[in-house]
């Protein structure tokens, strides 16, 4: 702490300084100023929290530098220490803010008393103004959580807005006839050169993008972005300003993420307004606008309504060449694995378009397959003996917003290769061949498989698979190959549609009657019986 001693005598500056064990109050630095227009230089300077004044002095005196600190520092404590037994004094310097008015000559007591009182107001201050700046800390930092909170409720929930109304009158001035366009901006999947940057950090990403957004929608009377508490629904803007400036801002946004950021990024709305009570509406409008967006395309940067509707997109899914991906996992070949994940990219190229939907499927697909292939191989996926196996991004975004499919295709075979290395390492080499063979079985089980045959995609004998595969699996390949085709055809019982002959021949039975012998067998019903049992217990 420091303490600042005013007055135009010498001596008495020097009695104060003598009269008081400064340390014992914490004090460190005494300063002295022999007038008012030097002491308020020091105060400017030094910022001390307690200050001894005299009141007459030549130029500025003790009242004109008591009002003066009472605006410029008024955190510090005064004390008056004058010749004068003045009333008006007394009561001027307890109205700007003095704690003390002492009498010269000095006595000590009354000084050590003043001046014992003064640290601890201070003391009780600065403690008090620690816990505010905490609480302010703590306030600026969990509002923005509890907004994105309230917000997302907001759009998600219908009806949710009323209870919160009030509220959100105080901190926006919103009422129930303002008119909303409800603006989604997707974060998921990210370009490739914001993920390098910020993958360890999204919330500091999202914090910077929300910010950005707000400066340039300005006041919060003209809307408010925030991050929706749903990781899957991105950014969401609510703007309350005139519709025809709208895609100017998002233009302006988009500038400044390309500064910042290096990239662009796309928004989705729909141009219709809503009132308060029907955002949930907007915010509806706004994710099917979303879903048209697409990825093989060069970007467009704006969706709006118009296009929600206009896109029918054919449906790939990795379910249809994962098997053919983890046989070749399992072989260890990686020429397998290049053809395997050549197929799966050569199918989405023929693609009209990949939207966000296909992305977001995709991406659970692909951590399904990859735990399925360490399941099958008796290695627990959320072990942590082993890597994750995600390729830098499982869907790379260039800086124009476009899926690159030659990126996409390179990672791919590099995380798929990595993983048959691991599991070559992690597996005996015997092994690895019987859960090729298992896995080849699980993608062609529709076909007519002959043990031999199977063998020899794998170059090893009849004998030695069937051997190997009993030891490891606790049994046969055929009884196997029957259990699954059974397994199938139960899932396809429960729809009417096809028939019981039809589906004999959808899991790889020509004949009917051997059909039904076989799934009796392991059933213990018919699959006549099996379909109004399956049918009863859905109604």
């Amino acid at each position: 702490m420091k303490a600042l001693i005013v007055d135009d005598e010498e001596d008495v500056r020097d009695s104060i300084r003598m009269l008081v064990d400064w340390e014992t109050y914490g004090i460190t630095d005494i300063l002295e100023a022999s007038n008012g227009g030097a002491a308020m230089e020091l105060i400017r300077e030094e910022r001390p929290e307690i200050v001894f004044t005299d009141m007459k002095m030549p130029g500025v005196d003790g009242l004109e530098l008591l009002q003066w600190i009472e605006g410029e520092c008024p955190g510090s404590k005064r004390i008056v220490i004058s010749g004068y037994d003045d009333y008006t004094y007394m009561r001027r310097t307890i109205k700007h803010g003095g704690l003390d008015y002492l009498l010269k000559p000095i006595n000590r007591g009354e000084l050590l008393e003043a001046l014992r009182n003064a640290v601890n107001s201070w003391r009780k201050e600065e403690e008090e103004r620690r816990l505010s700046l905490k609480k302010n800390v703590e306030i600026n930092q969990t509002m923005p959580a509890y907004w994105d909170k309230v917000l997302s409720s907001v759009v998600s929930q219908p009806g949710y807005y009323r209870s919160v109304a009030a509220e959100l009158s105080a901190a926006f001035e919103w009422s129930g006839e303002q008119e909303f366009q409800v603006v989604l901006l997707p974060v998921d999947p990210l370009p490739r050169l914001v993920l390098r940057k910020f993958g360890r950090n999204l919330d500091l990403l999202h914090f910077l993008m929300t910010n950005i957004c707000n400066e340039i929608l300005g006041s919060v009377r003209s809307g408010f972005a925030f991050k929706h508490t749903d990781p899957n629904q991105g950014i969401v803007l609510l703007y309350t300003g005139d519709p025809t400036e709208l895609d100017t801002k998002l233009v302006e946004m988009n500038d400044a993420f390309a500064r910042i950021l290096g990239t662009r990024f796309r928004f989705a709305y729909d141009r219709t307004t809503f009132v308060a009570e029907a955002m949930h509406l907007g915010f509806l409008k706004a994710m099917q606008a979303a879903r048209s967006i697409s990825f093989l395309q060069d970007a467009k940067w704006i969706y709006s309504g118009e296009e929600a509707s206009a896109h029918i997109g054919k449906r790939v899914v990795l379910a249809d060449y994962g098997s053919r991906i983890a046989v070749a996992v399992y072989s260890g070949d990686l020429n397998k694995i290049e053809h395997a994940v050549a197929q799966w990219i050569k199918a989405i190229e023929q693609m009209q378009e990949v939207t966000l939907e296909h992305l977001k499927y995709w991406q659970y697909e692909y951590e399904l397959l990859r735990d399925r292939i360490l399941r099958e191989a008796n290695m627990e996926p959320t072990s942590t003996e082993y890597p994750l196996f995600i390729p830098p991004s499982v869907f790379p975004i260039d800086s124009e917003g476009r899926l690159s499919l030659a990126d996409m295709h390179r990672e791919w075979i590099e995380t798929f290769g990595q993983m048959a290395n691991w599991l070559r390492k992690a597996r005996p080499k015997e092994n690895n061949v019987i859960y090729a063979v298992k896995q080849y079985i699980d993608a062609n089980y529709r076909e007519n498989l002959l043990q031999q045959e199977v063998a020899g995609q794998f170059f090893v004998s009849r004998e030695y698979v069937s051997r190997k595969f009993k030891q490891e699996f606790n049994e046969n390949i055929s009884d196997y190959l029957e259990r699954i085709r059974i397994e199938h055809a139960k899932a396809l019982l429960s729809n009417m549609q096809y028939s019981i002959s039809s589906i004999a021949e959808m899991v790889g039975y020509q004949d009917a009657r051997y059909f039904s012998k076989i799934f009796g067998k392991l059933t213990g019903m018919t699959p006549r019986e099996y379909r109004k049992q399956a049918e009863s217990e859905k109604a």
